[in-house]
């Protein structure tokens, strides 16, 4: 079992190194942005990033899933190769209409989308192109995941953003052209890298599609589309809200948040991404189950420990980010741990959810979440008015609890595994309070805060513990095992 450990880890280390650096690249361009751009072109740029990303899960309407679930499915090549063309023509030309529509409604768009109206016409469109790339890419570099071909994927995925980011910043600071920069940017770098893919992965295209492999990605992938729009919908519609209902200066703020958040949740995105084909891959085997068990335990105390250390540091970090010179940047310190600690939460119903993808359950996926993004779509739209960004946050976290309860209990019900969930949830309760606590600390600038840190750490880690999410005696076993690195699996 270490092995298999390990291979998680070295994948997920691996996909971490184009993480962190994408994830780095954006904190750093953060202040260049923030100075050649107007406080409201920042808050139209995360809007237009709400309409991009869904024109992309309308445009691979879960295929990729699909890809992922048959690649370790059918046993040749061949059927691989007709998999990936198949996945690749039905999402291009999905996104080739979307193209078309934004070129002809780009000025209603426009109106509706932003309180510059017309001026930004183009945006939309030179946004939907560039996503086409994206795409691409995505699908490609998915291929290069389940092939383990980590470092060929690291390389691509850090070239292609860093690539898109200096452009951008060319077109931003050096060409004054503000918005329609970054998306300049955007558009001859995504384009660029999935032209590139698209010549060095031409020897895994075939023209031989069986009809039927159309309909099988769509029978797996479309029952995650609603998943995908409802996580959409829990992720951007709460960025209109804020420009709308309550102003584009504290929209500026929440993007903010969201980039900063994006940071501190930097072990998600590479574990996310090694999750799928790892866990698949185990699937016939009979201690499957408990692999499964101790993956998602592992899940959240690490990362809900990470985000608490995290944010005892995060004012200093956003003031130091965002410069002197853009005070009214730094409230976004006070929500990265609520935002962060929600995307958590998401990877955490991947791994309790796993029985429900293997078993090909994914109905049962989509309906948590359209139960989630319910709750969370009338708690924003009741409490933004009052509580403005804290509301998005806070409504947030419980959304996502919702969902992982619902799977957690459809999952047990056709692949049972132990996950310790009634310990899972007294952990996340009192880790919630503390964190509170954490908030309470930051926003009345208490003396000597260093010390209430200390003690809400020592109170998380005696939780872990109580609660029975962690115990001495695995701690033991780990030790032990870590001590025969070279003991053959049984």
């Amino acid at each position: 079992m270490l092995k298999l450990f390990k291979r998680l880890f070295t994948d997920s280390f691996a996909f971490a190194i184009a993480s962190v650096g994408n994830k780095l690249v954006g904190l750093l361009l953060f202040p260049v942005f923030l100075r050649y751009m107007e406080q409201v072109e920042y808050a139209d740029w995360g809007m237009t990033n709400t309409l991009t990303l869904v024109v992309t899960y309308l445009s691979v309407l879960g295929m990729d899933a699909a890809l992922a679930f048959y690649y370790h499915d059918v046993k040749t090549e061949q059927e691989r190769k007709a998999y990936l063309t198949a996945t690749l023509i039905s999402s291009s030309f999905v996104c080739l209409l979307f193209i078309l529509i934004s070129l002809v409604l780009r000025e209603p768009l426009a109106e509706l989308l932003y309180e510059s109206g017309s001026q930004n016409r183009w945006v939309i469109f030179i946004a939907t192109v560039a996503t086409l790339g994206a795409i691409i890419i995505q699908l490609l570099l998915a291929y290069a995941r389940f092939e383990q071909r980590k470092w060929f994927f690291t390389l691509f995925s850090m070239s292609y953003v860093i690539g898109s980011s200096l452009l951008s910043v060319y077109f931003v600071v050096f060409q004054n052209l503000g918005l329609h920069g970054i998306f300049y940017g955007q558009l001859i770098g995504q384009c660029s890298i999935a032209l590139i893919l698209l010549y060095l992965y031409r020897d895994k295209f075939t023209s031989l599609i069986p009809r039927e492999y159309f309909k099988n990605l769509l029978q797996y992938g479309l029952p995650l589309l609603p998943t995908l729009m409802v996580f959409w919908v829990m992720n951007m519609v709460s960025r209109p809200m804020i420009y709308h209902m309550v102003s584009p200066e504290k929209a500026a703020i929440y993007e903010a948040a969201l980039r900063f958040a994006s940071v501190v949740v930097l072990l998600t995105a590479p574990f996310q991404l090694a999750w799928r084909p790892f866990s698949l891959s185990l699937k016939e085997r009979e201690d499957a189950p408990r692999i499964y068990g101790m993956v998602g335990r592992a899940e959240l105390i690490v990362g809900s420990i990470l985000i608490m250390c995290l944010s005892f540091v995060i004012e200093p970090l956003v003031e130091l980010v965002a410069g002197s010179n853009k005070q009214e940047y730094f409230e976004a310190a006070h929500y990265v741990w609520l935002l962060s600690f929600g995307t958590i939460l998401n990877v955490l119903h991947l791994i309790v959810g796993v029985g429900l993808l293997i078993q090909k359950k994914t109905k049962e996926i989509s309906r948590a979440f359209l139960i989630g993004a319910s709750f969370y779509f009338v708690g924003c739209y009741l409490l933004i008015p009052i509580w403005e960004i804290w509301a998005v946050g806070v409504v947030n976290i419980f959304s996502y609890l919702i969902i992982v309860i619902i799977i957690y209990r459809q999952n047990q019900k056709v692949y049972p595994v132990d996950f310790r969930f009634r310990s899972m949830m007294i952990y996340i309760a009192i880790y919630l309070g503390l964190m509170a606590v954490s908030s309470m600390v930051q926003l009345n600038d208490w003396a000597y805060g260093w010390i209430y840190y200390i003690v809400i750490l020592t109170l998380t880690i005696i939780t872990l513990f109580a609660s029975g999410l962690l115990s001495f005696q695995e701690l033991a076993k780990l030790k032990r095992s870590l001590r025969q690195p070279n003991r053959e699996e049984s």
